[in-house]
């Protein structure tokens, strides 16, 4: 089958959305299928085309990168010219898969869409950019999407952009060989210098939707020998360091910025416990969350829809209160203190990676709805 992976950015911008297409390509070339991903060429140093594990990236011209936003209007022409059995757009940020379904409105091929989380803009003029775009474009895009996929089904029901049109369930994708519990995390602890004591990890982008900044708050509050690795880069690194040195923490915690996809699974492993505080609906099911279970650890994630669904509170981790520092606290206390639970935790979460987040589990479920869709024609 030719699949055609239509997303904002790619490889090597790092992100949940970028992820989960990477690891569901490869997986498609690797069962055999002919895989394009179409993206922006927002960096003008990146290369038009190139091969990549095993399928072709092609990157369209790009404008500019607005709110985040890559405007690459070309992406229509050149989805409609490429001969694809089925199209997959993935949802946001938002303009490139508006350009594709534009170009493809008179272009019969089947069409899904991976809606990964509504848009979120906290300024002002942020907001009223999201206004008009739900209003205006966000429509146009749904009325070209045959089927329409989620990650988890708390967050569809709760999306106003999804206004409770009919959706799949196929979450996200973790690559069970890369993260499992028999990496060896004790170099980088070492090289670290985290000493014996709990270590917490945190990985993702570094903006202010993941929370960080409260979790930094929350360390600040606990024992002195708990200790935390932030892996990961974004604009908010300068500020967040600011932070760690004003709550007199910058000892106790390892900003790790320059940490290759290679790497993390053993970055992971370092940690005793993952803590994941996302603030808001940019955050639709929480990829690393995923990939840290897989890798049996424990984990803290904000009860939020989408997010919280990847758990089962109390068996794989616990659910906190977004925002409330207090209860971040008191939630990484309950665990910091019972490594017996730590385990039994992280033992859990394995299998759960297992039954529901497997790479090739997720894969086997696109392709089933690819076929179901070029079988309807």
């Amino acid at each position: 089958m030719r699949v055609l992976q239509v997303t904002p950015f790619f490889h090597p911008h790092a992100g949940g959305v970028e992820s989960h297409v990477r690891g569901v390509s490869r997986e498609l070339a690797r069962q055999g299928h002919s895989v394009v991903v179409l993206t922006s060429r927002y960096d003008s140093s990146l290369l038009a085309s190139e091969e990549f594990e095993g399928y072709t990236i092609l990157r369209t011209p790009c404008w500019g990168v607005w709110f985040n936003t890559p405007v690459n209007p070309e992406v229509g022409r050149w989805a409609r010219e490429l001969s694809a059995d089925v199209v997959h757009l993935h949802f946001p940020p938002p303009l490139t898969p508006y350009f594709a379904a534009r170009g493809l409105a008179h272009h019969r091929v089947p069409v899904c869409l991976t809606y990964h989380c509504d848009l979120y803009l906290a300024t002002p003029l942020g907001r009223l950019a999201t206004e008009l775009f739900n209003r205006i474009f966000l429509p146009s895009i749904l009325r070209r999407t045959d089927r329409i996929i989620v990650h988890t089904e708390s967050y569809a029901m709760t999306s106003r952009g999804l206004g409770g049109r009919p959706f799949e369930v196929i979450p996200s994708a973790v690559d069970l060989l890369r993260f499992r519990p028999e990496v060896d995390g004790a170099q980088v602890r070492a090289r670290l210098g985290l000493g014996d004591g709990p270590v917490l990890a945190f990985a993702g982008r570094l903006v202010p939707h993941k929370g960080v900044e409260q979790l930094l708050r929350a360390l600040s509050r606990l024992p002195p020998e708990v200790r935390l690795i932030v892996v990961g880069r974004g604009p908010d690194l300068p500020a967040l360091r600011g932070l760690a040195e004003r709550l007199r923490i910058g000892d106790r915690v390892r900003f790790c910025p320059e940490v290759s996809d290679a790497e993390l699974p053993a970055y992971l492993r370092a940690a005793d416990l993952f803590v994941f505080p996302s603030m808001n609906r940019l955050e639709g099911f929480g990829l690393a969350v995923a990939e840290a279970m897989a890798s049996g650890l424990p984990v803290i994630v904000a009860d939020m829809p989408g997010v919280r669904e990847v758990i089962e509170p109390g068996r794989e981790g616990l659910l906190t209160e977004p925002l409330l520092e207090g209860d971040l606290v008191d939630r990484i206390r309950e665990l910091v203190g019972d490594p017996g639970r730590r385990r039994r935790m992280g033992a859990a979460g394995r299998l759960r990676a297992e039954e529901l987040f497997d790479v090739r589990a997720v894969t086997r479920s696109l392709v089933r709805t690819y076929e179901a869709l070029t079988a309807a024609g």
